[in-house]
């Protein structure tokens, strides 16, 4: 009876887990389109629309170029994962122009970090099929 509750349980969560996960997805799409939107600066809901395309662009660019291979022979491992990540902020940082790049570090402090952060949840959005992060302008 212990072995089928743990069973159980496991199936729960395991169709859970990705319901919860778009519901958080898109709830932060909203968010972030709610403070884009509450913004009065014009030039902080361009360089927020800069970041989210850019980041949308990584992602989608670091997948195809460098995920999907692996994946297809079996080699996505978490050395492999780590590896993606800096690629995709490497590529995020080379389409953010300087002032878009000097805005999110002066807004958010560390620009990689809030680059991986932005990179993660992206990853999750294409994987769920929620869409990019966008701002609204």
């Amino acid at each position: 009876m212990n072995e089928f509750l743990t069973t159980l349980l496991q199936a729960v969560l395991v169709a859970a887990v990705p319901v919860c996960a778009a519901f958080i997805g898109k709830g932060l799409k909203a968010l972030a389109g709610y403070l884009g939107q509450k913004s009065e600066n014009e030039t902080a809901k361009k360089y927020l629309a800069a970041a989210a395309d850019a980041v949308a662009t990584a992602v989608t660019y670091t997948s195809q170029v460098y995920v999907d291979k692996l994946k297809e022979t079996g080699q996505f491992t978490k050395e492999n994962q780590r590896e993606a990540l800096g690629i995709a902020v490497a590529q995020a940082k080379n389409l953010l122009t300087a002032e878009a790049a000097a805005f999110l570090e002066n807004a958010y402090g560390d620009l990689n970090e809030y680059l991986k952060s932005r990179i993660e949840a992206e990853v999750r959005n294409q994987k769920m099929g929620v869409g990019t992060l966008t701002f609204s302008a």
